[in-house]
């Protein structure tokens, strides 16, 4: 009989207190530890006390690496593995997805230890109420097909968007977004989530764009105003 199972564990985004409690309690009982790369996964086993083996899953994995993957962890060895990303929930724009769906195909009893979430934190931070919005996630890196994607945002102004990027990109986003969308635009920025220099900034895109060029290099959720 297989015994394996798959347990989905959320990372702090930024205040490490926000692991929850129950991750030392699961992982000192599992035979491995899946992640997007080996300093976030032995990070975590030395806070926990624990010594696993590590196995990476990340955005560069492809389908067939995905699936010897399942099948050594899962199928061979049938054993409980933990997965994380390198912050935040695993599995929500973060790679582990195609895994999850294996173990549901097979049988696999998959589990979820919930926690920390940059959209879900900039909901509580937002200060409007948001019933109904729209996330859109990661825009393109590359500039013209961001540039595209801008000029869809700005023919749908009929809801909220959430946008997400990479920090070093926050500056030639805004730029962009400013002269497609208009510097008038309002906009919220949830900048470092959770860390000590916690910010949220309420304003245009013009004013926002001016405040970046002061910020230092920094995760952040951008609320895009209808």
């Amino acid at each position: 009989m297989n015994e394996s199972s798959l347990i989905l564990i959320a990372l702090p985004i930024g205040n490490p207190a926000d692991l929850s409690p129950r991750t030392s309690q699961v992982l000192p009982d599992a035979q491995g530890l899946i992640c997007e790369e080996y300093k976030t996964g032995a990070r975590l086993l030395k806070s926990a006390g624990v010594t696993l083996p590590l196995h990476i899953l990340n955005e560069h994995s492809t389908d067939d690496q995905i699936l010897d993957l399942f099948k050594r962890l899962f199928v061979d060895a049938a054993g409980t593995y933990a997965l994380i990303s390198d912050a935040g929930t695993p599995c929500f724009a973060d790679p582990g997805a195609e895994l999850v769906a294996l173990c549901y195909a097979n049988g696999i009893p998959v589990q979820a230890i919930p926690g920390a979430s940059a959209l879900t934190t900039a909901l509580m931070l937002a200060g409007k109420r948001l019933d109904r919005f729209h996330y859109y996630g990661f825009l393109s890196a590359n500039h013209e097909q961001r540039r595209r994607d801008l000029q869809q945002i700005k023919r749908q102004q009929d809801c909220d968007y959430f946008i997400l990027d990479a920090p070093y990109r926050l500056k030639p986003l805004l730029r962009d977004m400013g002269e497609i969308l208009g510097g008038e635009r309002q906009v919220r920025l949830f900048y470092k989530l959770t860390h000590p220099d916690q910010q949220v900034i309420i304003t245009t895109l013009a004013v926002l764009r001016h405040k970046a060029e002061t910020l230092p290099k920094g995760e952040f959720v951008l609320l895009l105003e209808r």
